[in-house]
């Protein structure tokens, strides 16, 4: 079980639904709590840090492997957002029309292309002021269930 320090301990249990609301820190996650997460849940997570020196865990899901940017880290080491993100190297560059298809039809994965045609999937969480683990779980299972719709999507 994980840990979230916020003077004092709380609990941070697996990605499996818990009877009472675990509240995450007010202030949101750090690289090491988002880390031990994953890997209470079964998941790899190597930790590491970004350009910014913010945290950056990788990890993997679906067969696909993917990235745990952190954002609005003022009180660092906690981030008040985290956001997921995975990119495909293809054979053919994909079109912007298929692009466009998918973010008219899917309403919480947003994708789009790189310069080369390779498409980007991202998935934007906010992880302060009253979030829960049982929310953040919930995340995750979006997360991970649309890796295998986009991968189906793209014919990855």
């Amino acid at each position: 079980m994980a840990g979230l320090f916020a003077g004092a301990l709380v609990a941070l249990a697996p990605l499996a639904a818990s009877a009472a609301p675990v509240v995450l820190h007010n202030d949101g996650l750090t690289g090491p709590e988002v880390a031990k997460w994953l890997q209470d849940a079964g998941y790899k997570a190597e930790l590491t840090t970004d350009k910014s020196g913010d945290p950056l865990v990788k990890s993997a899901a679906e067969g696909v492997a993917f990235s745990i940017y952190f954002y609005d880290c003022e009180a660092k080491p906690r981030c008040k957002a985290i956001q997921f993100s995975a990119g495909f190297d293809l054979k053919a560059p994909l079109t912007a029309a298929k692009i466009n298809e998918w973010n008219r039809n899917h309403r919480y994965l947003k994708a789009y292309i790189d310069d080369e045609g390779d498409p980007h999937i991202e998935y934007d969480v906010n992880v302060n002021a009253g979030r829960t683990q049982a929310g953040l779980d919930d995340d995750f299972a979006v997360w991970t269930s649309m890796i295998g719709d986009f991968t189906t999507f793209i014919d990855w």
